[in-house]
C-alpha cells in the first residue's frame, strides 16, 4: 500500500502539477508582454501628442520608445527587442479635412512650429508579416507554437505644437 501511494503521488506531480505550473508561467509571461505592449503604444501616443511634429515617420517618438534607458516605459520580458528591431513600431500623423469629410497625412512641412500641427497621432505595434514580433519566450521550451502578436494601436488628438523638452 505504501509503495502504491508513492507511485500515485509521483504520477500526479509529473502529469498534473508540473504541467500546470509550467503552463501558468507561460501564460503569465504572455499576459505580462501583452500588457507591456499595450501600455507602450499608449505612452508612445501620449508622448507624440504632447511633443512637436518633426517628421512624418515620428523619429522623435521612435527614438524615445526604443531608448533602452527610458524608465518611463513598462518593463516586460521582450523589451530589449525594441532596440534590436524585433518589435516594430509605427507612428502615423493625420489631419481631418472637415469640409470634404476625409482624413489623411498632413500636407504641411513638419518643422516643429505651431503653423503645422496634425490633428491626430497613432502609435502602433506592426503585426502581420513574418519578420515582425511573435511571442515565444517560454513557449518554445514547452514545444508550443509561437503566438502572433495582435495589432496594438493607440490614437490620440494632438495637444501641442511645441517641444516641451526645450520650451521653458
Amino acid at each position: 500500500m505504501r509503495g502504491q501511494a508513492t507511485v500515485e503521488m509521483a504520477l500526479t506531480l509529473v502529469f498534473g502539477v508540473v504541467p500546470l505550473t509550467l503552463g501558468l508561467i507561460a501564460f503569465t509571461e504572455a499576459a505580462w508582454t501583452y500588457h507591456g505592449l499595450s501600455v507602450l503604444t499608449r505612452l508612445g501616443a501620449q508622448y507624440a501628442a504632447t511633443h512637436c511634429f518633426q517628421d512624418s515617420a515620428g523619429q522623435n517618438v521612435m527614438s524615445w520608445l526604443t531608448d533602452a534607458t527610458n524608465t518611463s516605459l513598462p518593463v516586460f520580458p521582450d523589451r530589449p527587442q525594441l532596440t534590436t528591431g524585433g518589435i516594430q513600431i509605427a507612428v502615423q500623423y493625420s489631419t481631418n479635412d472637415l469640409v470634404n469629410g476625409i482624413s489623411g497625412a498632413p500636407t504641411c512641412s513638419p518643422d516643429c512650429s505651431s503653423a503645422c500641427i496634425p490633428d491626430f497621432v497613432t502609435v502602433s505595434i506592426v503585426p502581420g508579416n513574418p519578420s515582425t514580433y511573435m511571442f515565444n519566450r517560454f513557449l518554445t521550451s514547452l514545444r508550443l507554437p509561437t503566438i502572433q502578436v495582435p495589432a496594438f494601436a493607440t490614437t490620440l488628438p494632438m495637444e501641442s505644437g511645441v517641444n516641451p523638452d526645450t520650451t521653458p
